[in-house]
């Protein structure tokens, strides 16, 4: 009869060498958006951070069926862009707020209700996983993040040993992990790149020169040759 691969022994042994990975060893870091924001510095606001989530990643299918068993094919990666929720202890001062006011001011307008533009009022957003001894041991990055809603903060004369906590939605585009290399994508790539010199010959094949596509161009004696 065959017996287990594993066993309770390997189990604790690996598990004491390795150890396992503690909820409540984290830490965020928030960039600081592009816009200007008169009050509070991300940094502070980071370090009052009490609760966070490491995100999702989920592989969108559909079946697919050539010949046998109907199965299913990926075609897409969704990366839980619609949120993120942490959660903030807030000063007494409410810097906290007042910092997650303003920010989310500059993204529509209380009084005109003009929205701003993306590259203004995004910014990027680290959690990390942390060891015993304060080492990172995982970090990923939430990109072009921006706060979407605040919960209400109640108000009770009862509750005298309570402290306001404060509950941001941040929306993203995607996350990364950050060990992993960054791929190009075409925002990255420069634009003589997108748009590379190529060589054009004049009617006469008396001169070779390069110029960007998409302009008129003329030979030597002034003759129209051609838009590339």
């Amino acid at each position: 009869m065959a017996k287990a691969n594993f066993s309770v022994k390997d189990f604790r042994s690996t598990i004491f060498t390795d150890s396992l990975a503690r909820t409540n060893r984290f830490e965020i870091f928030i960039s600081k958006p592009p816009m200007a924001l008169s009050t509070g510095r991300p940094w502070n606001v980071s370090l009052y951070c009490e609760q966070a989530s490491l995100p999702p990643i989920n592989i969108a299918s559909k079946s697919f069926k050539i010949f046998g068993p109907t199965y299913q094919r990926p075609f897409t990666a969704e990366y839980g862009g619609e949120g993120i929720s942490v959660m903030f202890h807030v000063d007494r001062d409410m810097k906290v707020k007042t910092f997650f006011d303003e920010w989310m001011y500059k993204i529509v307008d209380p009084d005109t209700g003009t929205v701003g533009y993306q590259e203004d009022y995004t910014t990027s957003i680290n959690i990390r996983q942390l060891d015993e001894q304060e080492n990172v041991t995982y970090e990923i990055e939430l990109t072009e993040a921006y706060p979407r809603s605040m919960n209400l903060m109640e108000l009770n004369n009862a509750a005298t040993n309570q402290t306001h906590r404060l509950n941001v939605l941040f929306g993203y585009r995607y996350w990364r992990n950050i060990a992993r290399p960054r791929q190009i994508t075409p925002v990255d790539i420069p634009r003589s790149i997108l748009r590379p010199q190529i060589p054009v010959v004049d009617v006469r094949n008396t001169n070779v020169s390069t110029a960007i596509p998409g302009t008129d161009h003329y030979d030597e004696l002034g003759n129209y040759i051609g838009r590339y």
